[in-house]
């Protein structure tokens, strides 16, 4: 055999491994073209999800801006109102005590009018039966009410209404 023979039956052999090779090379350009139309496909996607994404942010961000601002404002009305009812609190106090020193004076005078009234009943039943007789002798007044001035006759009216 002759070399030439052998080095063109070499040549068809690489030859054909070429073709091969080129076959299949050709068949993963025409994978990699219709992946790059999916890729593409699938970055238009992307691109369009992310623009969402950020109009989305911007408007939380500013939903959270007035969410903030509107509860700041709620936050110093109810620290206004907070101090207000403070200030309530206290006239509140004050009325209670005022009103508690009052019904203990008035609780102070029923007692009065009551004891006085008592005192006074039998006194007036004895001068009723004994109309001539001396003067009677008053019956001794409570110690709390030895340096009190006489209660006006107006209060005891009332008072004696009450029964």
């Amino acid at each position: 055999m002759s070399w030439t023979l052998i080095a063109d039956g070499l040549v068809a052999v690489l030859l054909i491994a070429t073709l091969v090779y080129v076959r299949r090379l050709s068949a993963k350009l025409e994978e990699m073209r219709a992946s790059r139309a999916e890729f593409e496909k699938l970055f238009a996607d992307f691109t369009r999800t992310t623009d969402q994404a950020a109009s989305h942010l911007h408007h939380l961000k500013a939903t959270a801006d007035n969410t903030m601002q509107d509860l700041q404002a709620r936050i110093e009305r109810a620290q206004g109102l907070s101090g207000e009812f403070g200030r309530l609190g206290d006239d509140l106090k004050l009325l209670t005590e005022r009103a508690e020193g009052a019904a203990d004076q008035l609780d102070a005078s029923v007692g009065r009018a009551r004891f006085l009234a008592a005192a006074t009943a039998p006194v007036a039943a004895t001068q009723a039966a004994a109309p001539a007789a001396a003067a009677p002798k008053q019956p001794p007044l409570p110690r709390d009410l030895e340096d009190e001035p006489a209660l006006p006759s107006g209060k005891l009216s009332a008072l004696s209404g009450m029964r």
